[in-house]
């Protein structure tokens, strides 16, 4: 138990550390771009004058490593009021997905486009993609993004990819812009990129800054139409303390802890529209960019789940995805329709009236689902996974029930509990939807699956004598960056 006095100083080091964050990101924001940073806890208040017409404000918020069962409205064991109210507030998809590795689904949602037709290598996208900050961009929002980048190179393979700004965002404060050479750390006295500078904080706790830095962006724009795209830091490994969770000690606990925290800046955002008079013109959606880390495991609707991560099972790939969007999303609607990450580009096109080329991306307007006007935007949701980075590729496809495996392992999907189970002999209308769901698998199965799994091991020791290192593998002396 924490004694009163340990919780008056926890509380007391909490406000020196959120003021902490504030003076350096104005500090890092002054010295970097000319211009002092407007204080977290001394934004202009809301006006008569805040902007209710035209194109709606858009909020992206991307959590790293959480998936579904970390979120209590989808009957996960964690306290998650915030997010809850989101789903109370708007429209909750039960069967939304991501790939089950960061840096292809920053990949497909930032493109909408598969990855078998982009993806090139972890920690990369080809500067010649379009990105949803080019679209919202184009169509003359003011964009800015805040978080977790790990796009322009894994340090391995020379590749030199996508920068923020050539991606389309006008603002930025980044962790991983540049992978081995400047990434440091996400969390207690953070390296942070910023207009084409790193720098290095030698106290202050990162998501703090990037809050600090949120909150500005939302007042800062109020009166235009607006991009935040946040693709937060919490709650991938290390498992650290937060300002509000100093005391958990094992993995598990700081794991919930750090739940909460990003919960509560999930909350802080929600108040601050609310204050700048933004929130009834503002749409604001909360995902997660795949399962949980598998050293994590929770209870969600009474069954045990081990996080998934890097798997290609549901407990990979199923993500919250909540849209809050007053007057279009109904409150407290559920949808049980597919929601694939690259439907997230041509959903925010609609939503801001912007114009995409249907025939270049894969992705579909999930606006009519979200509206109630139609139960679903597609049948199934195909994934091409060959991420380059530790986990053996594959291929698969499914839809609300049934998922084939590329050498044709066909399950059913539970998807209240992220339990996969082994049909053997299908019948009826199962064996009739495997037989759909495997020539589809084959039709779309166009590009052959990248064997490389460990670009770290270039020219060191493999672990299977006759087999590139880089396929096979190498010891790594205490594992590489994820």
């Amino acid at each position: 138990m924490v004694s009163r006095l340990q919780a008056s100083e926890i509380r007391s080091r909490r406000r020196r550390w959120r003021t902490a964050a504030v003076v350096l990101l104005a500090a890092m924001l002054s010295s970097e771009a000319g211009t002092a940073a407007a204080p977290a806890d001394a934004m202009p208040p809301a006006s008569s004058s805040a902007r209710m017409n035209g194109p709606p404000n858009i909020v992206l918020i991307l959590a790293d490593d959480l998936g579904i069962e970390a979120i209590n409205a989808y009957g996960g064991q964690y306290s998650t009021p915030s997010i809850d109210q989101l789903a109370r507030e708007g429209v909750m998809f039960r069967n939304a997905h991501a790939t089950p590795l960061c840096t292809p689904s920053r990949t497909r949602i930032m493109t909408g486009r598969e990855n078998a037709k982009n993806y090139e290598a972890f920690g990369y996208l080809n500067p010649k993609e379009r990105t949803f900050g080019n679209v919202l961009k184009d169509a003359g929002y003011v964009t800015g993004i805040v978080g977790k980048w790990q796009l322009v190179s894994n340090g391995y393979d020379g590749r030199q990819g996508m920068m923020p700004a050539q991606a389309g965002f006008d603002e930025a404060l980044l962790w991983q812009v540049k992978t081995l050479d400047s990434a440091g750390s996400r969390y207690w006295g953070p390296t942070l990129w910023s207009n084409g500078r790193n720098r290095v904080n030698e106290t202050g706790f990162g998501p703090d800054l990037m809050q600090a830095f949120a909150l500005e962006f939302l007042a800062k724009h109020r009166d235009r139409p607006f991009f935040l795209y946040y693709p937060m830091v919490l709650t991938h490994s290390p498992f650290v303390p937060t300002p509000d969770s100093l005391t958990a000690v094992d993995k598990q606990a700081r794991f919930a802890g750090m739940v909460s925290y990003m919960d509560r800046q999930v909350g802080e955002l929600m108040d601050r529209l609310a204050a700048l008079g933004l929130d009834r013109n503002t749409v604001v959606i909360f995902t997660g960019d795949n399962g949980t880390g598998q050293a994590i495991t929770s209870w969600r609707n009474g069954v045990k789940v081990q996080g998934g991560k890097g798997t290609p099972t549901l407990r990979g790939t199923q993500v919250p995805m909540i849209v809050r969007w007053p007057g279009h999303a109904p409150a407290g609607g559920v949808r049980d329709g597919l929601f694939d990450f690259t439907d997230v580009l041509p959903t925010l096109a609609e939503i801001a009236g912007a114009t995409v080329d249907a025939a270049s991306i894969d992705g579909r307007s999930q606006v009519p689902v979200i509206e109630g006007r139609q139960a679903k935007a597609r049948d199934w949701i195909f994934m091409h996974y060959a991420p380059g980075w530790l986990f053996e590729p594959t291929r698969f496809i499914f839809d609300e029930k049934w998922k084939v495996y590329e050498g044709g392992r066909f399950v059913a999907l539970d998807s209240e509990h992220g339990i996969e189970t082994d049909v053997a002999a299908p019948t009826g209308a199962a064996a009739r939807r495997r037989d759909e769901l495997t020539q589809l698998l084959k039709s779309l199965s166009t590009r052959p699956l990248d064997p490389l799994r460990f670009p770290m091991c270039v020219g060191k020791t493999s672990k299977e004598p006759g087999k590139p290192p880089e396929i096979a593998g190498c010891d790594l002396g205490g594992g590489a960056i994820d």
